[in-house]
């Protein structure tokens, strides 16, 4: 690859920041499709082309929800003084992009219809995208109603599609309560990353005048909401999830997640927090959600079935960020700060 295409590629991404939403918001949706197929005992291989597709799809869904998003936020980014790519863009560059965004999303949605509840699924989200950012509904706008659109945009439509997808592949009838604690799981866990980042957003959307639900009400009401009613409706529907999957290597995974946040926590002085942003900050739980949730359910079926490793490495292929990120972590505090602890205690 040149230094020119690579210099476009990068700003194509930036364009449509994938920066935002690669690891963090796609990454546990097909950790879902993973856990499908191992309840149902489906070989990975035989699902390759079912789980790029689900990706492609949330790649260009994902994507028009990032160029809408900036669009309508034109002005206000400049007020606030945030990095916009449409800022001083021609009204024909600008709509260049948003049929690439389009003309994509039509042919998946083509491809879906097979699958109607996907595609229902589907379209609904890119109509929510769409009210969430434009005039004269832009329920960006609209407090509260922002919140619950982006938590049902970013985490709970795609876990659902996702599952309709691969469980429409595999023939799995699906649990109720199974498929409900999953829906509350990721609901959850996406209404207190929004709550978070709303927080941590309070000073640029209250300089630029968006009346989003921090500014209307204030940071301590996010707090209270995501810390004692959000927070525990995702972390025991997230316990369930786990108890259905009979996984050992997703427990043996949050174990070592857990513990190399306690570490991070003693020895870097990192406040692992909840929903409240501090200076020096971990938000609890989304490593694991993006780098072990999947990974646990790989290994399983890995276990199972030692073909399904290609699965694996094509995973860690597409998301070897995280993963290296956290064993740089886990290495540093084994080979550094844990003997110099004991050193000092000797």
């Amino acid at each position: 690859m040149n230094k020119q295409t690579l210099n476009f590629f990068q700003q194509m991404l930036a364009l449509v920041r994938a920066k935002e939403w690669w690891s963090y918001k796609l990454a546990p949706v097909l950790g879902t499709g993973y856990a499908i197929a191992a309840t149902s005992n489906t070989s990975l291989i035989s699902l390759w082309s079912t789980f790029l597709f689900i990706l492609i799809a949330l790649v260009i869904g994902a994507s028009y929800a990032s160029v809408i998003n900036d669009l309508c936020d034109r002005e206000e980014d400049r007020i606030s003084g945030k990095a916009n790519y449409f800022i001083g863009r021609s009204n024909l560059f600008r709509a260049l992009v948003t049929i690439a965004c389009i003309v994509p999303g039509l042919i998946v949605s083509g491809l879906l219809i097979q699958i109607p509840l996907a595609l229902s699924v589907y379209i609904g989200n890119w109509l929510l995208f769409t009210i969430y950012s434009l005039p004269p509904i832009r329920l960006k706008n609209r407090g509260f109603l922002g919140v619950l659109a982006m938590a049902v945009g970013e985490s709970l439509v795609p876990q659902i599609f996702a599952v309709f997808v691969v469980a429409h592949h595999t023939g799995e009838s699906l649990s109720i309560v199974w498929l409900i604690t999953l829906a509350i799981w990721a609901f959850a866990s996406g209404l207190r990353s929004i709550l978070w980042h709303q927080i941590f957003d309070f000073e640029n959307d209250r300089r630029a005048g968006i009346n989003t639900f921090a500014v209307n009400s204030s940071t301590q009401t996010l707090q209270i909401l995501g810390k004692w009613v959000v927070f525990p409706a995702e972390f025991g529907s997230l316990m369930v999830i786990l108890l259905f999957s009979h996984n050992i290597f997703a427990w043996a995974f949050l174990g070592f997640y857990l513990v190399t946040e306690w570490l991070r926590h003693y020895f870097w002085q990192l406040d692992i927090v909840i929903v409240k942003p501090t200076e020096n900050h971990r938000l609890f739980l989304f490593e694991y959600y993006d780098v072990f949730y999947p990974l646990g359910f790989l290994c399983l079926t890995s276990w199972r079935n030692p073909v399904n490793l290609i699965i694996l490495g094509i995973h860690l292929l597409f998301y070897y960020q995280r993963l290296w990120f956290w064993l740089k972590d886990f290495w540093g505090l084994l080979r550094w700060d844990i003997p110099t602890l004991l050193k000092k205690d000797i």
